[in-house]
C-alpha cells in the first residue's frame, strides 16, 4: 500500500546534526506512528513520505526552522552561583539539570555567576533524518474520527 491521505504510517528514524556534533539526547533511534494528511507532521517529512511504501528507505534534511528553531542569544542568561543547588557539578560545555525544572548548557563559569545557555543544543542547526517506512495501512473510521476530533480540539 502506498502512503496517501488517511493511511496510518509507522516510520523508524534517526537524527543527526548535519554539520556539527549531534547532542546525546538526539543520538538514538525513534519511531513515529501517525495518520498521514491529518496528524501534525513536519511538512518536509510529510512531503518526503508521499507515495512511499512499506520498506522504503530515505534521507532528508530538516531545516533548523522546522527542527529546533534559530539560535537565540537572548536565551543566554547570567545565573548567580548562589541560586544553584549543585554548584560543584558545574562544568563548562556540559548540560546542567535541576529536578527537571532548569535545564541549560554551562557556557562559562565566573567567580559568582555562570553564563547559562537555554537554547536547545541543536538550535540553529539543520538535521539529517534517515528513515525506513516500517508499515503503511488504511486508517479505520475510528482512527480518522480521532484525528479529526484532536485537530478540532475535541476529546
Amino acid at each position: 500500500m502506498q502512503i496517501d491521505r488517511d493511511t496510518v504510517v509507522t516510520v523508524h528514524y534517526t537524527l543527526r546534526v548535519k554539520d556539527g556534533e549531534t547532542p546525546r539526547e538526539l543520538d538514538r533511534p525513534y519511531t513515529a506512528r501517525f495518520l498521514y494528511g491529518r496528524d501534525r507532521v513536519l511538512p518536509v517529512l510529510e512531503q518526503a513520505l508521499a507515495g512511499r511504501r512499506k520498506g522504503d528507505e530515505f534521507e532528508l534534511t530538516i531545516p533548523s526552522s522546522q527542527a529546533f528553531g534559530p539560535y537565540d542569544e537572548k536565551l543566554v542568561k547570567r545565573i548567580p552561583l548562589s541560586a544553584l543547588k549543585y554548584r560543584e557539578r558545574l562544568k563548562e560545555g556540559e548540560v546542567y539539570e535541576e529536578k527537571g525544572e532548569m535545564r541549560f548548557m554551562v557556557r562559562r563559569i565566573h567567580d559568582d555567576y555562570i553564563e547559562a545557555d537555554f537554547n536547545h543544543p541543536a538550535a540553529g542547526k539543520d538535521l539529517a533524518l534517515r528513515a525506513t517506512v516500517e508499515d503503511v495501512k488504511a486508517a479505520s473510521p475510528m482512527e480518522i474520527l480521532a484525528a479529526v476530533n484532536a485537530a478540532s480540539g475535541g476529546g
